[in-house]
């Protein structure tokens, strides 16, 4: 008996051997094929992201621009601009004393347009008011007439150039238009923009970017150690241009690549740039795009590195499968070889699976018991929770009931002095005033239906249906109606996001809704003592998921408060229970979603809730 094992085990290892290496030969065949084939798609798809995202950030950037080219000539037409440049050019008192008033009628104007810097340039390139004269680095008593965009605006024309301020040292794009006295030039008024705008509306992290001049001098990137460096070699011509001019400062313009020209270095899919600091050379995957009224190229970086990246991915992934498929296999054929040791060992097994069965079936029977107290439990667990989340939604109109008794009593109001003046003016028999006034109460009874149709909707008792489909929209927008008067009695600004009526989420309208009451209550509560009170509500796709971010500008809660902000019976409220967070938390978890507290970027808490999304179907 055990010679025969033995030799059945020599024949199964011979022939393991020969299809282990043939399975060998067939996966580095299908290796090599794959990672052809993933690299040519990761390439591709890495180009086309790129091109997409260059050619958003220079369409966000051209709208940011557009928004300053025509206000140099508007401003530039208000009359108080003349007296300071037609005033006594002789007079001994500083230029930086001398028109502290236009100096701050350009603040006024700079802090409500958000411009970085606007100032008054006289004929002779010398700025006599500027909106940062009280600053250490003020551009007042200096001569910038050697900027184009001065020469531009002398000219008669509007100027627009891009340069580093010589006293600021700030990047900056500046518009400038002439100021006239009847027909005559006696001036030029100058919007400098801060660039740092291009960080605020570049929302992509995976690849970096640079924007270049016409030359290919980089003065904006994502990759500090690129700034005023050539994307090409520059000749010396070139270089002696761009040193005039002061555009850059000071700065020895080394050229990131090996290329001669601009229109070479542009049709190229992949080139290498060098490492600033150690003259390392890496492979990036490079597309543009032109901003033709600017006079920039915007270029999106995306290391090849990544493409090998993807297919590393692929080839791991293909090898796992590849070798799950050879364990397959090769159980296969050992089920084969052993099948006939199986077929003897069968007896052996029904006779233990006749005693096993019996103590499984008693097994069973008390497993099915422990099931159905489960059940039971779990039913009791959500009957709880229902009758809970039903009285934190009564609890919380009844602190709107104050709002609510405002907002119905008003049409009321007014309802009842149409009716009083209708009857005066049925005794003077003017019949068409009577019937606008009664068309009036139709109007005001039907809003105040609505607002009690609003309120039962809301009050009324409902069960958790996670396949409820619900337009994320209308929950807000009703959300906020139920707390409008709140807002307006707190004097808070609603800054409210776009809401595509297209979006649907995995969730029950009134219980989405209690939600975000609550998180607004919240808001307008923490807001009480806030200088200039604001609230925001956003609503994203994510795709999969939807995301609604509530944010306020209140004094924000500490690290400790956020940890336990969802905890049962913990408030930051002197008479709050402790209990609304954690049942909204419980709600959107029974969504499958998920609801999380962080600091807002303007101070402040915000709370994310998302959700999984249903439908993007056009509605």
């Amino acid at each position: 008996m055990l010679a025969f094992h033995s030799k059945q085990k020599l024949g199964a290892n011979v022939q393991k051997k020969k299809y282990l290496t043939l399975l060998i030969i067939i996966g580095l065949l299908l290796s090599g094929l794959i990672a052809n084939v993933t690299y040519q798609q990761a390439k591709t798809h890495l180009s086309d992201k790129i091109i997409n995202d260059v050619n958003q950030l220079g369409e966000k950037l051209d709208a940011q621009l557009s928004r300053y080219s025509q206000l140099p000539e508007v401003l530039s037409n208000d009359p108080r601009l003349l007296a300071p440049l037609i005033s006594d050019k002789t007079s001994v008192i500083p230029i930086s004393q001398q028109y502290q008033t236009t100096s701050r009628l350009l603040q006024t104007w700079s802090n409500n347009i958000n411009a970085d810097t606007i100032y008054l340039i006289n004929q002779g390139g010398n700025t006599i008011a500027a909106s940062n004269w009280q600053s250490d680095k003020s551009f007042v008593a200096q001569n910038y007439g050697y900027r184009p965009y001065f020469k531009e605006a002398v000219a008669g024309n509007l100027g627009q150039y891009f340069a580093l301020g010589i006293s600021s040292q700030k990047r900056g794009y500046y518009f400038s238009a002439p100021v006239y006295e009847q027909d005559k030039i006696i001036g030029v008024l100058v919007i400098k923009v801060d660039l740092s705008l291009i960080e605020d509306i570049w929302q992509y992290d995976q690849i970096e970017y640079a924007i270049a001049d016409q030359k290919g001098v980089i003065f904006y990137s994502s990759e500090e150690n690129w700034l005023y460096r050539s994307l090409t070699i520059l000749d010396d011509q070139q270089r002696k241009q761009v040193v005039a001019s002061r555009q850059y400062g000071e700065t020895e313009l080394n050229a990131l690549s090996e290329y001669q020209d601009l229109t070479t270095f542009d049709r190229q899919e992949i080139s290498s740039i060098k490492t600033p600091e150690n003259g390392k050379k890496n492979a990036y995957l490079i597309a543009h795009h032109s901003m033709d009224k600017a006079g920039w190229n915007i270029y999106g970086f995306s290391p090849i590195s990544t493409a090998y990246l993807y297919v590393m991915q692929a080839i791991v992934i293909f090898t796992a499968f590849y070798m799950l498929l050879c364990f397959a296999l090769m159980s296969w054929l050992q089920t084969i070889l052993t099948k006939k040791e199986l077929a003897q060992l069968n007896d052996k097994l029904e006779q233990l699976v006749v005693e096993r069965t019996h103590n499984l079936l008693e097994t069973n029977q008390q497993l099915r018991d422990t099931i159905e107290q489960y059940e039971r439990s779990q039913a009791e667990l959500r009957q709880t929770q229902n009758e809970l989340v039903q009285a934190a939604k009564l609890a919380m109109l009844g602190e709107l009931s104050a709002s609510i008794n405002h907002e119905i009593n008003q049409p009321l109001a007014a309802m009842r002095t149409y009716a009083e003046n209708s009857r005066k003016l049925l005794v003077k028999e003017r019949y068409d005033s009577v019937a606008n006034n009664i068309d009036e109460i139709i109007k005001l009874n039907i809003m105040v239906s609505e607002i009690i149709a609003r309120l039962k909707i809301f009050a009324r008792k409902t069960s958790i249906e996670t396949n409820s489909c619900t337009v994320a929209a209308n929950s807000i927008r009703s959300s906020i109606s139920l707390l409008r008067n709140k807002l307006i009695k707190g004097g808070v600004i609603l800054r409210l996001g776009e809401l595509p009526d297209n979006i649907q989420v995995r969730a029950d309208a009134v219980q989405l809704e209690q939600v975000l009451i609550n998180l607004l209550h919240n808001a307008i509560q923490a807001l009480e003592h806030t200088y200039s009170p604001q609230i925001g509500v956003q609503l994203t796709d994510q795709g999969d998921s939807v995301e609604i971010r509530v944010w306020d500008n209140g004094p924000g809660l500490s690290e400790s408060q956020k940890q336990r902000i969802f905890t049962p019976f913990f408030t930051t409220k002197k008479d709050g229970l402790g209990l609304g967070l954690t049942i909204s938390k419980r709600i959107i978890d029974s969504f499958s979603g998920s609801l999380i507290i962080q600091d807002h970027s303007e101070g402040g808490a915000e709370f994310i809730i998302n959700l999984p999304c249903i439908t993007k179907e056009v509605q």
